[in-house]
């Protein structure tokens, strides 16, 4: 183009901007120079100034594939469409098959299983079983990577979870932190304290966490917790929650000057606190799920169960997060990480399993969704972060025995829960019609053998775990470690025996519900016996966790209906045991044990005059007579002795239709004076006995409740029973 046509051309304006005033008031502005509103105003007129143009940016190669990537990745999730490269094949010719490098292909042998990886982001590990998700999540990270070194003020384009308000860690805990850490952090000796308690006490019995990882970390927090990183924090307040729990009220006052129930409640706060500005929901970390599985254990006994189970279901979902239902040498992890995930993993099985029974619900993590394996015999000393090369097992005693042995008895009770056997074994435990037929004994019986051979064979297990890994003379846990086999065992001997031919029947036994009473004794009589075993351990606590005051109800409505036999004897007398240990149920001050210590002084009465119609004295043991002088309104101390005899063996048997109207003519009257208690005292509105009637629970839940409540395992859920009465009419309590 020559000078003249390029002078000729028109000429090109620049673009009018309006002026400082006008942009700041946001007004009109006429884009004259000075303009009306400046003029009118008196005030100087500053034209505007374009902003620089913008770099443009030359497309990153690199960034644009991974991208393209991703959305070929979405498609396929989708179900979308081949890609055009690819032609459908003509009707009359066979499909290929699928390419093994296909992410979703399976092999011919159908051994396939869904890809397992870790992917490590901003704010932790994710565990994912999805290959498209886990290969989209490695882009959009290596995107958001080229991006921030590029340009990081633009990293936020890529969805920066820093733009989604953190409004949801309160969903479990309160949201009030202004509490300050130094109020709620023992002081430098008590926190020294705690933690040693922590470990006789505690550690020996849960192993979830590394003692010589974790001790420079107490040693420090004593001294100031402030400096300690929040995880931390909510581990070290777990361990000093646990470490209370494990301490009588006296035993409390005497190391710490407050009472426990006000130390349990001070250092829960300062957990609860550390969690929510650690933001646990979306920030995941190991020591914060050591820290959870710990507070879970606290739960137990002081925390609605139905509400604790729900807490424990979303733990379950942070350790899947992090892929702990993974076993650590199939995600590659180094030994140490591998160790403490079985460790950590295997504690949180349990606890779902028994939030589970208390709830009156099956295994919600049945062992077909997970592989991490059991951990190793291993004592703390055997591994240590970052080591590399594999570590081998002990053949002799560590200081693992305890957890051995009952993750040993959980691996049975999670095949017993997911197998068919369990609801036939209930069943037959109850004396039920398994297949609708009027004599189905040749079935319970079989059912019975299974069972019985399925025993003596975690029996000797635990017999060949014994001689293996451990020794009495290594210390208290191992002491506690050899009573649980004699506990278990004993339990499943005498349960294994079918209704019709325990001793009582057709005297005592006349049905379901007499069966169950039987369980409800046997139940007690072997947490008693655990006591004993375990209360010059330092692990009383451990039984004590699992006591359920809502069974015991149930024993003492029972006994109110039964006033003498041989379960009667064997229900007072594990009752006597049961005020002994349980010091708390002394407290008057507390509804619940007020309400029960009535009932209990009622079903002593009824006692007394089955007695006294009998010809015989009966003298009132020392725990009534205690009852008595807290309520002296309720009973006369006069009525301590009556003449009274029970009934001889040698008498003839209360007949099964003829049981109802002597438990009336006694002054029993269920349906009125039970069900006040049942309801104020108990967490439900209706205690139904059906599930022993015409309807079986399923899962076997009831069963393993049964079963392993002895070991401080799980309890009974006693929540929508009920069961015909020996007049086989509906009976409600």
């Amino acid at each position: 183009m020559s000078s003249h046509a390029a002078s000729a051309a028109p000429h090109r304006h620049a673009r009018v901007l309006a002026c400082v005033l006008c942009q700041h008031r946001k007004i009109k502005c006429d884009r004259n120079f000075p303009c009306a509103n400046c003029v009118k105003a008196n005030v100087t007129c500053t034209p505007s100034t374009p902003a620089p143009a913008r770099k443009r940016r030359r497309p990153n190669q690199d960034l644009q594939e991974r991208l393209a990537r991703c959305e070929e990745l979405l498609k396929q999730y989708a179900g979308a469409a081949p890609p055009p490269t690819e032609q459908s094949p003509p009707e009359n010719q066979v499909k290929p098959e699928p390419s093994d490098t296909t992410p979703m292909s399976t092999d011919t042998q159908q051994s396939w299983a869904p890809a397992c990886q870790l992917v490590n982001e901003d704010n932790g590990p994710r565990f994912m079983d999805s290959f498209i998700w886990a290969s989209i999540s490695e882009e959009l990270q290596a995107m958001r990577d080229i991006v921030e070194t590029e340009d990081p003020e633009d990293s936020s384009i890529l969805g920066s979870e820093e733009l989604t308000p953190d409004n949801n860690t309160d969903l479990f805990f309160q949201s009030d932190v202004s509490t300050s850490i130094d109020e709620l952090t023992p002081e430098p000796v008590h926190s020294l304290k705690l933690w040693q308690l922590f470990l006789e006490r505690v550690n020996p019995l849960t192993k979830v966490i590394h003692v010589p990882t974790v001790q420079p970390i107490a040693m420090e927090a004593a001294t100031n917790m402030a400096n300690i990183p929040f995880h931390a924090q909510a581990l070290l307040f777990s361990i000093y929650t646990m470490a209370a729990f494990s301490l009588t009220d006296s035993e409390c006052i005497q190391t710490l000057g407050i009472s426990r129930e006000a130390a349990m409640q001070k250092f829960t706060a300062g957990f609860k606190g550390a969690l929510m500005r650690l933001n646990f929901l979306k920030n995941y970390n190991m020591t914060a799920l050591q820290a959870l599985v710990l507070f879970l254990q606290s739960l137990q006994g002081r925390y609605d169960r139905h509400a604790a189970w729900i807490l424990c279901g979303t733990v379950v979902r942070i350790a899947q997060k992090m892929g702990y239902h993974r076993d650590g040498e199939t995600l590659g992890l180094d030994p140490f990480e591998t160790e403490m995930r079985r460790r950590i993993w295997s504690q949180l099985v349990i606890q779902d399993s028994k939030y589970a029974m208390m709830s009156g619900l099956t295994q919600s993590i049945p062992p077909s969704t997970w592989n991490t394996q059991l951990p190793q015999n291993l004592s703390d000393s055997d591994i240590y972060a970052g080591m590399t090369e594999p570590v081998r097992p002990r053949d002799g005693p560590t200081e693992m025995a305890f957890v051995i042995m009952v993750n040993e008895i959980f691996k049975f009770k999670l095949e017993k829960d997911n197998s068919s056997d369990g609801r036939a074994f209930e069943a037959a435990l109850m004396g039920q019609d398994l297949d609708g037929e009027s004599d189905s004994t040749d079935v319970h019986h079989t059912i019975f053998a299974k069972f019985r051979a399925s025993a003596e064979a975690l029996e000797r297990r635990l017999a060949e775990l014994e001689a293996k890994y451990v020794d009495r003379n290594a210390g208290p846990v191992h002491k506690a470690a050899l009573a649980l086999r004699p506990m278990m065992t004993n339990k499943l001997s005498e349960m294994l025996v079918p209704m019709r031919e325990q001793p009582e029947y057709g005297t005592e036994i006349f049905g379901p519900k007499d069966n169950l009473f039987k369980v409800f004794i046997m139940g007690n009589e072997h947490k008693m016996e655990a006591m004993d075993v375990l209360k010059d351990t330092g692990f009383l606590w451990w039984v004590k966790l699992h006591f359920q005051v809502d069974v015991l109800a149930l024993m003492i409505a029972q006994l109110c209906r039964r006033p003498t036999g041989s379960l009667a004897d064997r229900g007072w007398a594990v009752l006597e045991r049961v005020y002994d240990y349980h010091e708390e149920l002394y407290d008057m001050t507390q509804k619940q044990n007020l309400v029960q210590v009535q009932y209990v002084l009622k079903a002593w009465k009824i006692r007394e005059q089955a007695y006294a119609r009998a010809g015989r004295a009966i003298q009132a043991p020392p725990f009534i007579l205690q009852l008595r002088d807290m309520l002296p309104s309720h009973e006369p101390r006069s009525s301590t002795n009556s003449s009274a005899t029970p009934p001889m063996a040698s008498q003839p048997p209360m007949q099964h239709a003829q049981q109802p109207k002597a438990e009336q003519a006694m002054g029993f009257q269920p349906a009125n004076d039970l069900d006040p208690f049942m309801s104020g005292y108990l967490d439900m509105s209706t205690l139904d006995w059906g599930v022993f009637g015409d309807m079986i629970p399923s899962g076997g839940d009831q069963l393993s409740a049964a079963m392993f409540s002895g070991l401080g395992l799980g309890n009974t859920p006693m929540e929508g029973m009920s069961v015909v009465d020996n007049m086989g009419n509906p009976s409600h309590f």
